[in-house]
């Protein structure tokens, strides 16, 4: 502990935290993990850069205990590389971490967090050329300007090194983690309300993410309709929505009305409880940074069946149940065996383990101790 307090003196002077994304899946839940953690260490060392409409949002998840800097510079628009770049200068921040790669390009010196290279890996998932060459320039700009860069699993960061050899040094995986919320306590009244609303029925099997290409939902509803060949009283439930991809409502509307619900972007309230009471969470993607609804599921106490890939193994290894991303019929056979599956195998247990080896503190600690390194040279 003493060497810890001693480098924290090292930062003496204010950090920046760049928060616009908050609101964004995926990387607004590890904005929102980090920033309590962050602001008890640091304190009115830290200034957080958000949009007008989150300050009252950062407040709260802060306790007050730092500055804000609204800004209404948007993510990939002009502003960004203009309005903000002012407003950073003015700040006189002494180091500013950015948890995504759209950033002020003639800004330094900052900490990039980069959870995935999809970019890269999946080109598809852009809308043209234009934009799919924009995002590989913001992503290679931020690599090779950053004082350090964080990735969320070893498995990513093994990806980044090998896209970008010469920035092998200074690449550091801190994993992310779950809140408090997600608990193995049940509450049955709650989960009975909630799947009531969404015309949910047991026993289902939950699907928690975006719609996008190398998420694989459609391999999903394939594995679902092969399932129901043999357990005809399962349901599928597919949160989240995107209209760029009406193949997703297209393939359920063939299977049995009813097999199938499409709740839409699920409340906060409601992931946990439908969590628990699910026969198991799936995830069939073919590429991930770090999986985070593995992570949330196995804190909840509840079956997963996932796809075989480094990061999902990397974080649910022997207690996730694996299934090939290519083959629909591998994961009808994974849903199978979560059907039989009983918490006299252990599964559940370990998997409520390995979840409380995170924690969003310690991943703040980690962060801060990467600004420490930047910060001395």
């Amino acid at each position: 502990m003493r060497n810890r307090n001693k480098g924290r003196r090292r930062i003496r002077k204010p950090v920046g935290f760049d928060a616009r994304l908050i609101g964004a899946l995926g990387i607004g839940r590890y904005i929102s993990g980090l920033l309590p953690p962050l602001s008890t260490i640091l304190q009115d060392r830290l200034v957080v850069i958000a949009r007008p409409m989150d300050v009252a949002l950062v407040r709260g998840l802060t306790g007050g205990r730092v500055s804000v800097l609204a800004s209404n510079a948007r993510p990939y628009r002009l502003a960004e590389q203009t309005s903000l770049l002012l407003q950073l200068a003015r700040a006189r921040l002494t180091l500013v971490h950015f948890p995504h790669y759209s950033l002020p390009l003639l800004y330094r010196p900052f900490v990039a967090t980069i959870h995935d290279l999809f970019p890269y890996r999946f080109p598809e998932i852009h809308s043209g050329p234009v934009p799919r060459a924009v995002n590989r320039l913001l992503i290679r700009n931020a690599v090779r300007r950053a004082a350090a860069v964080i990735t969320p699993s070893d498995a990513t960061a093994g990806d980044l090194a090998a896209q970008f050899p010469w920035a092998q040094r200074k690449i550091t995986a801190i994993a992310e983690a779950t809140n408090d919320r997600f608990t193995a306590a049940r509450n049955q009244s709650a989960e009975a309300s909630w799947q009531r609303y969404f015309t949910i029925r047991s026993p289902y099997f939950l699907y928690l993410g975006q719609w996008k290409a190398y998420k694989n939902v459609p391999l999903l509803i394939e594995a679902f309709a092969q399932l129901l060949t043999r357990r005809p009283d399962c349901q599928l439930v597919i949160a989240g929505e995107d209209p760029r991809h009406p193949e997703i409502p297209a393939a359920v509307s063939r299977l049995p009305a009813g097999s199938v619900v499409l709740p839409g972007r699920l409340p906060d309230d409601a992931i946990p409880d439908l969590y628990r009471s699910a026969t198991a969470l799936v995830l069939p993607s073919r590429a991930e940074g770090f999986g985070l609804p593995v992570l949330e599921a196995m804190a909840c106490g509840v079956t997963v069946v996932c796809s075989d890939i480094p990061a999902l193994r990397e974080l649910a290894n022997g207690v996730a149940i694996f299934c090939d991303p290519a083959s629909a019929a591998s994961f009808t056979a994974g849903m199978l065996t979560a059907l039989e599956s009983t918490t006299a195998d252990g599964r559940l247990q370990r998997g409520i383990a390995r979840a409380g080896q995170f924690s969003w503190s310690r991943a703040a600690e980690e962060t801060v101790a990467v600004y420490e390194r930047v910060l001395s040279g």
